[in-house]
């Protein structure tokens, strides 16, 4: 069954401008453009801001901006809104508050969406549910929220648990997730977060930037790690002891800064060494190209609550540009060991870099067979699939 001609309101935890794009912004895209009617509900807050963040307040004023300008075209079919809300959900008068805020910001867009399907990422949605009467409801959990930094576990836990009893489907993207739905939901499914094959194993080369001519002029071997530099995700003090140990070595960041936390002494320490570069943020139709011109490709993740839950999506990007991959032993990963390589200790993460830099080109048509098959095309026909499956049920259940 192909999911189109149905209006999906998406409860987010991201803005649609966000510099690097989510598995809800690649599905949302995908739904759109096979006929659905889509209202991408930027984000209702993880995290309360920093107020000694620079960047947080950045953000807040460009958010406060938005939330009076009603709803924004993004794409044939596909609309954002970005409702104020406080980034506080643990007591019944804030959640009544920001009830009455969302009512009063999206009633007028709301109701040019009857019907529709309420795809959550956010737990803190199911505190708005009835106020858009859901057809169906789809809880896509992709990360462990109560694990962010800065996030209220209590309020998150308690909002998930009200979701997971309410939701039709439920998918999760890493294993520990999935154990945990199914507790509640026994009908979840597991499946992990993918990649556009054809975007990132063919890259363009009419790109004219400075920083992709500085990382081809760094000296090789050159290893590349992608993605949002966060102290409490990516072990930086790993990549400075790498950088250290092997100054023939060179090593290039790609990916803006994690705007919640204080700078890290380590990635200052990167920021000085001579064969490291941070290129800052580059935009995702031109990161095939960089990524391209690796010889290794790294996911050195510090292992936490947060990580363990993490399906990246780096890695099937990775993998559909053919080069060799070293990974932290994050669960969500290990099942993959045949086709990449992991490593813990320092020590270990040279040795195996070292060993990919030697074969290269040993598995590298292995690693893009299985990218190939990790596509979004797939995974959402999967969704698809059961999603309709849950709406049968669920007719049936309002026909008894």
């Amino acid at each position: 069954m192909t999911l189109t001609d149905r209006n999906i309101v998406c409860f987010s935890t991201a803005e649609w401008e966000t510099p690097l794009p989510t598995n809800q912004h690649h599905l949302m895209r995908r739904l759109a453009a096979r006929g659905n009617r889509v209202l991408f509900i930027e984000t209702l807050g993880t995290r309360r801001p920093r107020l000694s963040s620079g960047t947080d307040i950045t953000r807040m004023g460009k958010r406060l901006a938005r939330g009076f300008s009603g709803p924004v075209k993004r794409a044939q079919r596909l609309w954002t809104i970005s409702p104020v809300v406080r980034p506080a959900w643990d007591t019944m008068a804030a959640r009544a508050l920001n009830r009455a805020a969302f009512v009063a910001q999206c009633r007028t867009a709301l109701g040019h969406f009857p019907d529709p399907i309420a795809w959550v990422y956010s737990p803190y949605a199911v505190h708005l549910l009835d106020t858009i009467k859901p057809a169906l409801t789809v809880y896509h959990c992709v990360d462990d929220l109560s694990a962010v930094p800065g996030a209220d576990r209590d309020a998150i836990r308690e909002a998930e648990t009200l979701l997971l009893s309410r939701a039709n489907c439920v998918f999760c993207t890493e294993r520990s997730l999935y154990d945990r739905a199914r507790a509640i939901a026994p009908s979840a499914r597991l499946m992990p977060n993918v990649a556009d094959y054809r975007h990132f194993a063919h890259p363009r080369h009419d790109i004219d930037d400075t920083r992709l001519a500085l990382l081809k002029a760094m000296k090789r071997p050159r290893l590349v790690f992608s993605g949002h530099i966060a102290p409490h995700k990516v072990d930086l003090d790993l990549l400075a002891a790498i950088a250290r140990a092997r100054p023939d070595w060179s090593l290039a960041m790609i990916g803006p800064e994690w705007e919640g936390a204080d700078p890290s002494p380590a990635l200052e320490q990167l920021r000085r060494m001579p064969n490291v570069a941070l290129l800052g943020h580059v935009a995702y139709r031109d990161l095939p190209a960089y990524l391209h011109e690796a010889d290794v490709l790294l996911i050195p993740y510090v292992l936490n609550d947060a990580t363990r839950a993490v399906s990246p999506l780096k890695f099937f990007e990775y993998l559909a540009t053919g080069r060799p991959v070293v990974a932290s032993p994050l669960p969500s990963l290990l099942p993959y060991a045949n086709a990449i390589r992991i490593a813990g200790s320092a020590d270990e993460w040279i040795t195996n870099i070292a060993q990919s830099l030697q074969d290269r080109h040993a598995l590298q048509l292995q690693r893009r067979a299985l990218a190939r098959k990790n596509t979004w095309e797939t995974r959402l026909v999967e969704m698809e699939d059961v999603i309709q499956n849950a709406k049968v049920k669920s007719e049936k259940q309002e026909g008894t």
